[in-house]
């Protein structure tokens, strides 16, 4: 399995890495059609956390939004796998940038608490749609780029997600205090048919199968053999645990991050933004030289190191008395969360054989994304029980625990990719 996947040193951090990668004509309109797309998905967030709390400002309405966004990911999210094993990756990317672009349109129609249940009919379609999507670009990586760079290609594909909050989320107050949010609405929409011109200029290989027939026996047939793969891999069960407890911190700042701003430090929406981008700017001021660090250890020291790392910072966040500690703070977990989820990513995409990795990532997708809104959804309830710090406070050391775990718990797992 592993001799598809040659193994490899690069990293984030290697300059040549990243040059290979990004003269690989297809990784190169993926990765910039996933970054404009992330831009306005950056502008969407900060533009319905500004429509909630100026029509409610109820904590209880963001606590429905999350859990509305974990509903498909829980249900749906295996079935979009076994979709993405049996079809046409790159029509798949293209239908779902295409649909999400047009029904994010529909929340231009909400301009009254009592209209909020739209935003949260959209936010279940959107998401829907991603359990598709976003499994699909996963098993493309591995396809399109050579092993040599899937690490590096990997890690540029999650700083996309950074890259694109100092470029959305700082100036998207800004933009939606100016022209209100509807314009944050429309530009979305506008990132989605980017994205989708993107999708359609690569060169996407076929998947290796060639499925007979469709029907709801096969889909069962084939979600079961799915989820007997990750049951039979220890290895693979590991890296999914270990992925999901990475992401349940940043959940919980995620939901709370604004009120603390505001309760504690006195900061308005304005600084919120800027909370993203600094998360965006610890990337990529300090992406090269953790790369470089990384290039020359194992994936599990990286993973274990990076989540004590973010662990650290989250109880730093909760206890910096000022607000440029708190934005210093959200830098170094937006940098260790990259290199974290880069590395697992590559983990499992050498443990999994292509005809079976739209299934285990549209898994891993579903832990991420159900991991992230319930700890946004579990941090909105104990931080009216216990407070905010005391949430932040907790993340951070259960993080810590499972950063140390995972430094354990992943050693058969860089063994088993090393030895192919």
């Amino acid at each position: 399995m592993s001799s598809k996947r040659p193994q490899t040193t690069e990293f984030l951090g290697d300059r040549a890495a990243i040059i290979s990668a990004f003269r690989n004509r297809d990784f190169r309109a993926l990765w910039i059609g996933l970054l404009i797309s992330q831009i306005g998905d950056n502008f969407l967030i900060v533009s319905i956390i500004f429509v909630i709390s100026t029509l409610t400002g109820s904590p209880l309405a963001l606590g429905i939004l999350a859990l509305v966004a974990t509903l498909p990911q829980l249900f749906l999210g295996l079935i979009g796998g076994v979709f993405v094993d049996r079809l046409d990756r790159k029509l798949v990317m293209i239908v779902s940038d295409i649909v999400r672009g047009l029904v994010v349109l529909a929340l231009l129609l909400v301009q009254r608490a009592d209209q909020l249940y739209i935003l949260y009919i959209v936010s279940f379609v959107m998401v829907t749609v991603g359990v598709f999507s976003n499994p699909a670009r996963n098993a493309v990586i591995p396809v399109i780029v050579s092993g040599e760079i899937l690490l590096t290609a990997n890690a540029l594909i999650q700083a996309s997600q950074i890259i694109s909050v100092i470029l959305g989320a700082s100036i998207a107050g800004l933009v939606i205090g100016r022209l209100g949010p509807a314009s944050a609405f429309i530009f979305d929409s506008f990132s989605f048919a980017v994205s989708a011109v993107a999708v359609a200029a690569m060169n996407i290989p076929p998947v290796n199968s060639t499925p007979d027939k469709t029907g709801t026996r096969v889909i069962w047939n084939q979600l079961l053999e799915g989820l007997l793969f990750i049951k039979q891999s220890s290895r693979l069960l590991h890296v999914m645990i270990t992925t999901a407890v990475a992401t349940l911190g940043f959940g919980a700042i995620m939901i709370l991050g604004i009120i603390y701003l505001k309760q504690v430090l006195g900061i308005g929406p304005e600084g919120f933004g800027f909370l993203y981008a600094f998360q965006g700017l610890g990337v990529v001021i300090g992406g090269a030289i953790i790369g470089r660090f990384a290039s020359n250890s194992h994936s599990n020291r990286v993973v274990g190191g990076c989540m004590v790392i973010l662990g650290l910072a989250i109880i730093a966040f909760a206890v910096a008395p000022s607000y440029p500690l708190v934005l210093v703070a959200v830098a170094i977990i937006g940098l260790s969360i990259v290199v974290a989820r880069a590395a697992l990513a590559t983990l499992t995409q050498r443990l999994v054989p292509d005809e079976k990795l739209g299934r285990v990532s549209s898994a891993v997708s579903m832990v991420i994304g159900a991991s992230t809104s319930a700890s946004m959804a579990l941090s909105g309830i104990f931080g009216n029980l216990v407070g905010v710090q005391a949430v932040f406070i907790t993340a951070g050391v259960i993080t810590i625990a499972a950063g140390v775990a995972a430094s354990h718990t992943l050693q058969g797992v860089e063994r088993a990719t090393k030895r192919g």
